[in-house]
């Protein structure tokens, strides 16, 4: 090998170092980015998610969130400067990277509101019955009523209390389901047939004691047909000085 022809593969080699070196210090300052982008889509990809499983039950979805617009056009902006030169500088100039970040963030951010919403409003429209709160101020406090309303109590509390948690598979709804079954069949076995007489009695005693005026003839037949009688006894009140 010549004097000439050495120099020029020491040159060619000078040169593919200088290109590595670049390719390196370049992947080095991409490296940063593409853990951000990752990060940007497994957040993404978890809202994608929880769409995918409320659609597949029926539900009717959100609106799509109103950053998602914004998000795509400097997106649109980032894959075409990178398409012309793919150098991590044609994708951090103008604070596209930075905009993208945020438009991306604040999609997740109403992704989930949305979703969130959608979930909750299933949970609470499962079962259009009374709450126990409201039934409890209608209900006769029978003896039936009182134990079969902390049932219903329990039970209720149990599906409201889905809703606190995202859904991670039709075992949730299913769940949901369930309790909504579970409730209707306890409602059924109220007694609602009470006489408002005797419910007024019943209220009253159950506030502390009811006064002798609500013992009436129609209260006193009915605690003896319910065998109740002698369960109740009349005592004076406590008089303030």
């Amino acid at each position: 090998m010549t004097l000439i022809e050495r120099i020029r593969d020491l040159q060619h080699r000078a040169q593919q170092q200088a290109a590595r070196q670049t390719s390196l210090d370049e992947v080095k300052k991409l490296l940063p980015l593409l853990q951000q982008a990752r990060t940007l889509s497994e957040g993404l990809a978890t809202e994608v998610q929880q769409l995918r499983l409320l659609r597949d039950q029926g539900l009717v979805l959100p609106n799509p969130p109103e950053a998602t617009g914004a998000a795509l056009r400097v997106l649109g902006r980032l894959r075409e400067r990178f398409a012309q030169e793919r150098r991590a500088e044609r994708l951090t100039q103008r604070q596209d990277w930075e905009g993208l970040q945020k438009q991306t963030q604040e999609v997740c951010k109403q992704a989930t509101q949305g979703l969130n919403k959608t979930w909750r409003d299933f949970v609470t429209s499962a079962y259009s019955g009374d709450n126990p709160e409201n039934l409890e101020r209608t209900l006769a406090p029978t003896e039936g009523n009182r134990a079969l309303l902390s049932r219903y109590r329990e039970t209720y509390q149990r599906l409201i209390g889905l809703a606190r948690n995202r859904p991670v598979g039709r075992e949730d709804f299913e769940k949901v389901r369930e309790f909504a079954r579970a409730l209707n069949a306890l409602h059924q076995g109220f007694d609602l047939n009470v006489p408002d007489a005797v419910s007024r009695f019943l209220r009253g005693v159950a506030a502390g004691g009811a006064t002798i005026d609500l013992l009436t003839d129609e209260v006193r037949a009915w605690l003896k047909g319910q065998g109740k009688l002698e369960a109740y006894r009349i005592v004076a009140g406590t008089s303030t000085p």
